[in-house]
């Protein structure tokens, strides 16, 4: 009627197993890590960061050489701290910015390399940025530029002076 020793031992160590195996699955969907991967850390302070987030994606020329690990406020700018690869040199000149993949998808930061021969070591600031592209901005500009650039036309006929030569009849009075 009772499970023997042999069976409730049997049980737990499934038990456990799985309870081992959720801890993993949920850690590696949440693209968390437990230990963090050797490197060091960059700075970089941006106007805008518009969608990033802690955990994106760091890259250079495309390749995937670390992750966004804090976000925060320093002199009323976005300060970021960037966890780039053991092995990965950026220079003193490189360019930090913050890019979208597809048209709405996540927002990672982007490095081009620079010319300089010195290189960024644990706790420096890359100096040159470039803000996140806004999409609703861009969108605004549009929408204002284009109502109020709509009088071309009546821009040229300013430019038909009598001076420049040309004849103009006056108006006919109205009736």
């Amino acid at each position: 009627m009772y499970a023997s020793r042999t069976t409730q031992f049997i049980v737990g160590i499934f038990a456990i197993l799985g309870i081992a195996a959720l801890a993993i699955l949920s850690l590696s969907l949440g693209k968390l890590s437990l230990l963090p991967a050797p490197g060091y850390t960059l700075y970089a302070s941006f106007d805008n960061i518009s969608g990033l987030k802690t955990g994106d994606q760091v890259q250079l020329d495309g390749v995937q050489i670390g992750k966004v690990v804090n976000i925060g406020l320093k002199d009323l700018r976005a300060r970021i701290a960037l966890r780039v690869n053991e092995g990965v040199p950026i220079d003193k000149e490189a360019i930090a910015a913050i890019k979208t993949s597809g048209i709405i998808g996540d927002k990672y930061v982007s490095i081009a390399p620079g010319y300089s021969d010195h290189i960024l070591a644990n706790g420096d600031t890359i100096m040159h940025t470039q803000d996140a592209f806004v999409l609703e901005d861009a969108i605004g500009q549009l929408i204002n530029n284009a109502g109020s650039g709509g009088d071309k036309d009546k821009d040229k006929d300013k430019d038909k002076s009598p001076e420049s030569g040309k004849d103009q009849k006056p108006a006919k009075p109205e009736k």
